[in-house]
């Protein structure tokens, strides 16, 4: 599939975010054709830590969703997240790339690089039984591994 093509899509569809399944770090490519053209990158776990370091721990589950909507709230309107797996963490309260960016998506473009094995409207990020472990509906939204993008 044609990035440009799959970029023109999201545009239409009622959550502007794109998933791509991304398990080999290949993000740079994307990015490096979008940059020019209106687009910004974040390294979410960079951002996150940034975004949770005067935190007491024992508050971060319960602060870091509106410190995430704070954030997100000054960024541009086409926005890339890449390094994005900080968010399964257990002490961060298990969120999910999706879900922690997903309410903004009907007004601003997302693409988002995720980790995980898909299967049918679902990713599956780690092993079942680890605390890590998350399920992702992705039903709504247009998603592709990263294999099958031309760029």
């Amino acid at each position: 599939m044609k990035l440009q093509a799959l970029i023109d899509e999201n545009q239409k569809n009622y959550y502007k975010m794109l998933v791509i399944v991304d398990n080999n770090q290949q993000h740079d490519r994307v990015i490096s054709v979008l940059k020019g053209k209106g687009w910004t990158s974040y390294d979410v776990t960079k951002e996150i830590l940034s975004l949770i370091e005067d935190v007491p721990e024992k508050k971060r589950k319960i602060r870091i969703g509106e410190k995430i909507k704070t954030w997100f709230n000054g960024l541009p309107d086409k926005v890339i997240f890449f390094d994005t797996n900080i968010l399964y963490s257990p002490e961060l309260g298990k969120l999910n790339p999706v879900g922690a960016f997903k309410y903004r998506s009907r007004t601003n473009e997302i693409i988002i690089f995720v980790e995980g094995h898909v299967s049918g409207n679902r990713i599956q990020y780690s092993e079942y039984g680890r605390p890590d472990y998350t399920e992702i509906d992705v039903s709504e939204l247009i998603h592709v591994k990263m294999e099958e993008i031309d760029v």
